[in-house]
């Protein structure tokens, strides 16, 4: 899924972008739930969002899966490097395998 990674592959390496876009929607999805909870004490507003994340969350961990499982194979190997951080749109958190 283009939302939470970018995979490019070239003829020496493939580059796995992941976008912080869904972390930032969890960690706001969490606050609106923490919010609601302590400030306004809804419990319908919490009966949306508390599944709405949970689906969130499923999403994301499967869609990873994929790419998880590529990256440990790359590392056993030693052809894997790093670069960014997991909370910069500008330069956000890449693997690097080398083919």
């Amino acid at each position: 899924m283009k939302f939470f990674f970018e995979r490019t592959e070239s003829a020496t390496d493939i580059k796995i972008v992941l976008k912080p876009h869904s972390l930032y929607a969890m960690l706001l999805m969490l606050t609106l739930w923490l919010g609601n909870d302590l400030l306004l004490q809804s419990a319908p507003i919490s009966q949306v969002l508390m599944p709405v994340f949970i689906v969130f969350m499923v999403i994301r961990f499967f869609s990873l899966i994929k790419v998880q499982k590529e990256v440990i194979v790359a590392m056993k190997q030693g052809k894997v490097a790093t670069q960014g951080s997991k909370f910069s749109f500008t330069n956000p958190f890449t693997y690097i395998i080398s083919k």
